[in-house]
């Protein structure tokens, strides 16, 4: 599915099956296809329901996208939450429609909860002026408290291949994926062109 979403049409099963997403509707197969790759993970200490703000008919397929002012999906953990927002949207575009929401999304979140808060934010590609937003990693509050947020912004590929690197030991992918968020954040002072290229090169060596 994460291939037929990046190709914007279909791709083919190791058995000939073709998967089709239907027309206009990649936005939400992006979102659900991301959910059911968190299920793979597991561990997750809430009802998978609870971890999407999508709708899902009878066959478990996407009816449409997270609706606007709640963030995609929330993914809880036994020592960590992990926000998630998902885009098509690309150029400086991607900037224009995701930086503040995102921030917004996983400041709630930072500011309410006592375990750790990440938000991970996957499109096809990932704009330089998306990255540089997200890198300064810092949200005023209503009362101008400074709080720092962690946010990890990744390629499509680089998700599916992170996923694929740990599919035959799934039991080891929460800790797998805190790993990778910390040591992406550990290099967010980068420019936003090396630190996406770092993103990319600390994907390769955790998968």
């Amino acid at each position: 599915w994460m291939e037929a979403i990046a190709s914007r049409g279909s791709a083919s099963l190791p058995d000939g099956t073709r998967l089709t997403v239907p027309r206009g509707e990649a936005p939400a197969y992006l979102e659900w296809i991301v959910w059911r790759a968190f299920l793979a993970i597991d561990s997750l200490v809430k009802p998978s329901w609870e971890a999407r703000n999508f709708k899902i008919d009878q066959d478990f397929l996407p009816v449409h996208c997270a609706p606007g002012g709640r963030p995609d999906m929330v993914f809880e953990f036994d020592n960590s939450i992990v926000v998630v927002e998902v885009t098509l949207t690309a150029s400086s575009r991607q900037e224009a429609a995701e930086g503040e929401p995102v921030r917004r999304h996983v400041a709630q979140f930072a500011e309410n909860s006592a375990k750790k808060v990440y938000g991970l934010f996957i499109a096809l590609q990932i704009d330089s002026n998306t990255a540089h937003t997200f890198s300064s990693g810092a949200w005023y509050l209503a009362d101008d408290t400074k709080i720092s947020l962690d946010i990890v912004p990744l390629t499509l590929a680089d998700f599916r291949k992170f996923l694929l690197g740990g599919q035959a030991n799934l039991g080891e992918m929460p800790q797998k994926l805190r790993n990778l968020l910390l040591e992406c954040r550990s290099v967010s002072n980068r420019d936003a062109p090396q630190w996406k290229n770092e993103i990319s090169q600390i994907v390769d060596r955790l998968s």
